[in-house]
């Protein structure tokens, strides 16, 4: 492979990961635009037995739900990149491992889930942009457990204002730029 080609595939699996990277920020944020700045505007999700349609539709009903919904992250971890047609490819398969935790309320208790899965994307470069065009999950494992937040046996008190917590907004302290 030439160095030409070899850049070439470094740079499109880069915006790949970027494109995944950010993607996760956008649910963890409930950042509708961000999200979609992650799919063709014609790409399909399919989301468990939650959702399987046009994926501007799921993100717009989506992102009221997660404003609703307690803390969340999602963690990416392996991230598999098959540049089907070799380096100047605009087709690749990309498996990403995620991890992710979701506090839930059931009733008074507040319930804490920790679900392992995989995002099994088809991602297509349009007019030189990378972007999902298909996204399929897959739900590896799932724990629920009652919650039982504690800071760290009391070490940081949430109440403190310097105390930083996540938010589900642009109020979030990753859009601040100090």
């Amino acid at each position: 492979m030439s160095q030409t080609d070899r850049l070439e595939a470094m740079m499109s699996r880069q915006e790949i990961h970027d494109v995944v990277m950010r993607h996760s920020r956008g649910v963890d944020r409930a950042d509708e635009d961000l999200l979609k700045s992650c799919y063709h505007s014609d790409a399909i999700e399919e989301h468990g037995t939650a959702f399987t349609g046009p994926a501007y539709e799921y993100i717009e009903g989506a992102v009221g739900r997660i404003r609703k919904m307690g803390t969340m992250v999602h963690y990416n971890c392996n991230v598999h990149i098959d540049l089907v047609d070799g380096p100047r490819s605009d087709l690749a398969y990309v498996e990403t491992y995620i991890l992710t935790f979701v506090r839930f309320k059931d009733g008074e208790q507040d319930v804490d889930t920790f679900t392992g899965g995989r995002a099994c994307d088809r991602f297509e470069r349009r007019d030189g942009e990378w972007r999902i065009a298909h996204r399929k999950l897959v739900f590896d494992w799932n724990r629920d457990t009652p919650s039982r937040e504690g800071w760290c046996l009391g070490m940081f008190d949430r109440s403190n204002p310097a105390m930083h917590l996540g938010q589900k907004s642009k109020q979030d302290l990753s859009y601040q730029r100090f």
